[in-house]
């Protein structure tokens, strides 16, 4: 819990402090749980967590392969011996330290890594059983091994990392520092997201450098984030060097952030740090490799939940009269219409009664700005309630993916209505097919305003990759699950 008390800053350089600014900025109150130095505590407690997971998945890993396919008495001994390898290449991958910094670290971004060490390290395992036994090593038991290896490691840190965020040293204060335009859309996406367990105790607006150094040791934060208007100023270097004496993170938020996205990289020349915009490559190659993925997986999942399918058709027939899907026109890639099939939620002919909900608008601005969503509409069936939390009732689009009108990860499929409002690079997003999830149902699903969504959709455009849809699908099932911002 925090309190919250009135903090006097100084902002001016004069010593005297004449000029002050008085602040309501939350204290955390006292006996609560912190690190020694700010921004120590989340990091340090929880790569000894992170290390106990590993330490335990891999021992389960070697144990069941040995339980499952007999292998060597002295296995034990080898894979003592192999577990500092592991920590060795977890550590050249960053793994233990990503989590302290990185708010929205999930197991999707750490997939590719775990994946590249589970295959050297089971490997490397069996080939010292290779040397150690004279018959050869079953095939069978490097594949088990491999496998289990995966799995065991992303449930056990997984699971370490829900340990941990509900515990009182993972929640980080922040400061943020800037205009009130640009603070308060910074606090609006943080409080978006309680899962980041950031807690933004103060924002103020742009004082001198003394003065926001004397701010952070009084109210002890452990990550400041400075808005565009700060992040791009000439005194951002000394100030960030003094910052990080102070043991805090430091997140700078660029005016252009929203144009270029991960397509950012960070190299150099000769000492000088380059940051690089690379081409965006969504040529006619990627786009055939991201069709022939859609079509693989769309028809193994057809397959695989025809009897969810099935079961929700029937739910929604027993519980109110009208038809089982709901088919609307939409627009797709190059301003193409097509209509999107879903499951009914809501009452038959509820489209005819969207005006006498208007005022509901979530967003605001009635039936023509923005999107129409409502939360707890009352057009919603009561089955509809259940589909909708957990986005069942977009199953139906799989049928959509299979036909090649819809992409399993792609931007939002708008209603004409919508269509209209999309100007100037964000009509960009047209050129790839519209998805069943993207980055704003990933992200935040309903709770994020169109004009983010349309910004989201035009980076997730501008960023494309195979390797990009596999982890936004693997995060939009632990959105789905949580079931927040699914009106």
């Amino acid at each position: 819990m925090s309190e919250m008390r009135p903090v006097t800053l100084p902002t001016s350089g004069d010593a005297s402090g004449v000029a002050a600014a008085t602040l309501p900025v939350a204290i955390p109150a006292a006996g609560a749980e912190r690190g020694g130095r700010p921004g120590d505590a989340r990091g340090r407690r929880l790569r000894r967590l992170l290390l106990a997971a590993d330490v335990a998945a891999l021992c389960a890993a070697f144990a069941l392969t040995q339980t499952m396919v007999p292998g060597l008495p002295s296995g034990l001994v080898l894979l003592t011996l192999s577990i500092p390898l592991w920590v060795l290449l977890a550590y050249g991958h960053r793994l233990y330290h990503l989590d302290s910094y990185r708010a929205d670290y999930r197991a999707a971004d750490e997939l590719g890594p775990v994946l590249q060490m589970a295959t050297v390290w089971s490997w490397m395992c069996l080939l010292g059983v290779e040397l150690l036994r004279s018959d050869g090593v079953p095939l069978q038991r490097v594949a088990l091994l491999w496998i289990l290896t995966i799995v065991f490691l992303t449930s056990f840190r997984s699971i370490a990392r829900s340990f941990a965020r509900n515990r009182p040293w993972y929640v980080q204060d922040a400061l943020v520092v800037g205009p009130a335009d640009q603070t308060a859309r910074i606090v609006r996406k943080i409080e978006r997201h309680p899962e980041w367990r950031i807690r933004a105790t103060a924002h103020v607006d742009s004082p001198d450098d003394r003065a926001l150094i004397a701010l952070v040791r009084q109210i002890g934060v452990d990550r400041v984030m400075l808005a565009p208007a700060l992040s791009e100023s000439p005194r951002r270097g000394a100030l960030i060097c003094e910052l990080g004496d102070l043991g805090v993170h430091v997140d700078l938020v660029p005016s252009w952030c929203d144009a270029v996205g991960a397509r950012l990289q960070l190299h150099e020349m000769e000492g000088m740090p380059l940051l690089t915009i690379p081409r965006p490559a969504l040529g006619s190659s990627a786009l055939r490799l991201k069709r022939t993925f859609d079509l693989a997986a769309s028809t193994a999942a057809v397959m695989l939940l025809s009897p969810l399918i099935a079961a929700c058709a029937l739910a929604i027939k027993l519980d109110s009269p009208g038809p089982v899907l709901f088919r609307q026109r939409r627009i797709g890639r190059d301003d193409e219409p097509f209509e999107v099939f879903k499951f009914r939620s809501m009452c038959d002919g509820a489209d005819a009664q969207k005006e006498q909900v208007a005022q509901l608008n979530l967003h605001g601005g009635g039936t023509g700005t923005g999107m129409f969503k409502i939360r707890g509409d009352p057009r919603v069936t009561r089955v509809g309630a259940f589909l909708r939390r957990y986005s069942l009732d977009e199953l139906p689009q799989l049928f959509n993916i299979v036909r090649g009108e819809m992409s399993l990860v792609g931007p939002r499929p708008l209603i004409e209505t919508e269509d209209r409002q999309v100007e100037g690079r964000f009509r960009r997003r047209l050129g790839i097919t519209p998805g069943l999830t993207g980055l704003w149902q990933a992200h935040g699903r309903s709770d994020i305003p169109f004009e983010e969504m349309m910004s989201l959709d035009y980076l997730y455009v501008t960023n494309w990759s195979l390797w990009g849809d596999i982890k936004l699908l693997m995060r939009t099932v632990s959105a789905v699950f949580r079931g927040r911002g699914a009106y």
